[in-house]
């Protein structure tokens, strides 16, 4: 009975240690070295090749413009241009083709003035630019909202991390002194047992995360143009809990009724449906009327194609933002409940079972049950935290607007 009064006396207070390391859910340290969510964005913005492809393909289709503004010969445009070039007149002038064409109408090359002119090619390969440019925008977007979801995963899976193996150590503790105990006959085979099955649950548990850990460093790395195997340490100037996350600067109607002028893929869609629109007028211009019908419905279904995509895209858009911007509202919910009430509640009954095995109450089902409740629930505290700012990095990206602070 001796020697089991003395193992309690040196294995409780490790105990009462790992209580004090279990016990703030704030996690307010801020790490003075690492890498930055500012550094890790401006990487991707230049190294990474998904970006740099856009830009080519971008720039390819903007140098036509100078080349197709300084044609005579209007005709000649179709050869720049993504058209069906077979189905033009070959073999004849240019008004000799208008002519064959509609002879009441006459066709002036494209005035310096918009308005006053007729379309020529100039017009398809302006917008065709345009969409290049905004898929160039569009991928520079969808990149920085990746590259700032999986840093923020990163980073709350690193806290994960320590609060699990904060948890393993106390239960290896309590794991200790229920062994002692069932020594002596005052603990079951059972309870010693199962503390010791939890035990290799939350073993194997720590074993995904750390895969979990290595697969986000990997992606992320990848972003940001790096090696893949580069070890990162993501560094917040400012450590965020429920009381600081960052407001949503909009309100979801303002979000929704700014798609058009935000949002680069639906300005693309725009300018794709007005390439087919160019298209049609010159079909009606320059096509030869054996051949015009067909021209035309190539035209026509193309334009109808973008318009129906377009849509489509938009009615996405408009039930993402609506459901993220929810997910939003209820995460920072959910983080101020945990915080404020869950955790502390939690940390108070896994005291009192302490407590209770320091004085010789040893009910050590009831120490395990409060330590297993209040690891659960502070990774569900970190993990509302970390939905909410992915949340506000997929709103940035769905609406174009910046929202998310870099940093």
């Amino acid at each position: 009975m001796h020697g089991i009064h003395k193992e309690m006396a040196r294995v409780v207070p490790f105990l009462l240690l790992s209580l004090m390391l279990l016990g703030s859910p704030a996690y307010s340290a801020v790490d003075k070295e690492g890498d930055s969510l500012a550094a890790l964005l401006k990487d991707a913005r230049e190294k990474n090749k998904q970006i740099a492809a856009a830009a080519l393909q971008a720039q390819r289709y903007k140098t036509r413009i100078p080349l197709i503004e300084n044609l005579t010969d209007p005709i000649l445009s179709f050869y720049y241009l993504d058209f069906p070039i077979g189905n033009i007149s070959s073999g004849w002038t240019a008004a000799e083709n208008q002519e064959k064409a509609d002879p009441g109408k006459l066709v002036k090359f494209r005035a310096r003035n918009r308005r006053e002119s007729i379309l020529t090619g100039l017009d398809m390969v302006e917008e065709q630019a345009n969409w290049y440019k905004f898929l160039h925008q569009d991928q520079i977007l969808k990149v920085s909202s990746e590259v700032r979801q999986n840093f923020y995963r990163l980073h709350y899976l690193k806290k994960i991390i320590v609060v699990s193996e904060q948890s393993l150590a106390t239960l290896d503790g309590l794991i200790e002194t229920s062994s002692a105990s069932y020594g002596v006959g005052r603990v079951t085979q059972q309870k010693v047992l199962r503390a010791q099955g939890e035990r290799y649950q939350l073993q194997a548990e720590l074993i995904r995360l750390r895969q979990e850990q290595i697969d986000l460093e990997t992606r992320l790395n990848y972003l940001a143009g790096r090696y893949a195997k580069q070890a990162l340490n993501t560094r917040l100037e400012l450590e965020f809990d429920s009381r600081n996350l960052p407001p949503l600067q909009y309100k979801v109607i303002n979000l929704i009724s700014g798609l058009y002028r935000n949002n680069p893929l639906l300005q693309g869609y725009q300018a794709l449906g007005g390439r087919f629109k160019a298209m049609r007028g010159m079909v009606q211009m320059y096509f030869n009327r054996e051949v015009r019908d067909e021209a035309m419905f190539e035209a026509d279904s193309g334009y109808d194609a973008i318009a129906a995509t377009g849509a489509d895209y938009y009615n996405d858009l408009l039930a993402k933002l609506n459901s993220t911007a929810s997910d939003l509202g209820t995460n920072r919910e959910l983080a101020g409940l945990y915080e404020r009430v869950i955790v502390p509640q939690r940390h108070q009954l896994f005291e009192a079972a302490l407590a209770d095995l320091q004085v010789g109450r040893e009910d050590y089902a009831l120490v395990l049950n409060a330590l297993l409740d209040l690891n659960r629930d502070q990774i569900r505290y970190l993990q509302a935290l970390r939905d909410y700012m992915v949340d506000l990095a997929l709103l940035e990206e769905y609406s174009g607007l910046p929202l998310n602070p870099e940093r």
